[in-house]
């Protein structure tokens, strides 16, 4: 059922999946992705502690949440945590009013013991896909709002462990920091290089404009 239903990639929106996710459903993770207009990412992880199986506090849910999704990009797949950092955490007792799942009025009015991991990062490439660990426990409903489209109804999709998302396409930051060929790391560390030149440089013409001065000294007056 669950293999049928990740299938189910909706790119024109969620029409079929509230079918199937009706009446709360809290044993599922729900995780929204948030593109902003700026570049960055925002992923929310929300578990209901009363109804889901393996997630029962904030203590459980801090534990296994930087196993939930790891990021590809081009050959290249990374740790969630390693690409966005440590999460932080946040308890709720309402459910997403945004989210398309077809919760009814009622459902949306009770109060439940919700927590919530939240990542924000800007990806080094606006391209990337999220995937699920193999043997993850997990099942998660990944859906993606896209504030370039806010008009736009959002992708939906239902993911277990090697699960990969559809691909996924963030808006190009405004400006960089460093040049797009160079990581954060590479170019702290030509920074570093560069001052270490630069000193050196500046000992250097002090040493030659002394040994100047020494000489005009010696040099006879006339």
């Amino acid at each position: 059922m669950i293999r049928t239903l990740q299938k189910l990639v909706l790119t024109g929106g969620a029409l079929l999946l509230p079918l199937f996710v009706c009446a709360h459903n809290g044993e599922l993770l729900l995780a929204k992705l948030t593109l902003r207009t700026d570049g960055s990412c925002v992923l929310r992880v929300t578990a209901d502690t009363e109804a889901n199986f393996t997630i029962r506090n904030r203590a459980q849910l801090t534990e296994v949440a930087n196993s939930f999704f790891l990021v590809s990009a081009g050959k290249d797949t990374t740790p969630l945590a390693k690409v966005a950092g440590d999460p932080s955490f946040f308890s709720e007792t309402k459910l997403d009013p945004s989210a398309p799942l077809g919760h009814t009025p009622e459902e949306l009015a009770k109060s439940y013991k919700l927590e919530a991991a939240e990542w924000t990062w800007t990806p080094e490439s606006p391209k990337f896909v999220l995937r699920v660990p193999e043997m993850s426990p997990h099942t998660l409903i990944l859906w993606l709002v896209d504030e370039k489209k806010p008009t736009a109804k959002p992708r939906w999709i239902m993911m277990v462990a090697e699960d990969e998302s559809p691909l996924i396409v963030a808006a190009e930051p405004a400006r960089r920091d460093v040049p797009w060929w160079l990581s954060k790391e590479d170019a702290k560390f030509i920074f570093i290089v560069a001052a270490t030149v630069a000193g050196i440089i500046l000992v250097w013409i002090a040493l030659g404009l002394n040994r100047i001065g020494e000489w005009l000294d010696r040099k006879p007056k006339r």
